[in-house]
């Protein structure tokens, strides 16, 4: 029984060792080659890249930081320390984000880029909407006209009907006194 258990131990490890002597021939396709005079074109930026430092600035501002010599001192609360000269640095002012930018701004929106120019607004009215509103501001500017000539009327004759409750107050004291 032992004897058979070695054997068997023997033929398994002959036959898998040959088994994993076999390598299967790949034929992996060599990546075609790129020609080194054309110019690669740029990638479009995508979401969650960094913007260049210009872009960086119109879309927040960074923190603003100075820095301080200090020259040798005391320590004001332990008289027997003496500091040496070194430099402070304060932040000034913290970063915030720019709400009035007055350039373009480019920022990366995905596989497209939009541009951001408050000074320049497309027109998002059609054709037919701007023709529409030209004649409703013809309309508006013939019916203030009329507007107007109707309360020129209007006050004439005002005027007329007080001249003529004025001749008839005048015409019944005249009655009166008869």
């Amino acid at each position: 029984m032992k004897n058979n258990a070695w054997l068997i131990g023997i033929a398994v490890a002959v036959c898998g060792g040959c088994a994993s002597m076999e390598q299967p021939a790949a034929h992996a396709a060599s990546p075609p080659a790129v020609a080194k005079s054309q110019p690669t074109p740029p990638l479009a930026p995508i979401a969650g890249t960094q913007l260049d430092q210009k872009n960086t600035e119109d879309v927040r501002y960074s923190d603003a930081l100075k820095a301080y010599p200090v020259n040798r001192y005391v320590d004001p609360n332990d008289p027997n320390v003496m500091h040496e000269g070194h430099v402070v640095y304060r932040r000034e002012s913290s970063a915030a984000w720019n709400l009035n930018p007055n350039a373009p701004t480019v920022v990366p929106l995905g596989p497209a880029l939009a541009v951001a120019d408050p000074a320049k607004q497309p027109n998002p009215l059609p054709a037919e909407l701007e023709q529409k509103m030209a004649e409703q501001n013809q309309l508006m500017a013939s019916l203030i006209e009329q507007n107007e000539s109707l309360a020129k009327q209007l006050a004439k004759l005002n005027g007329e009907i007080a001249e003529m409750r004025a001749k008839q107050s005048s015409f019944a004291a005249t009655e009166e006194k008869k």
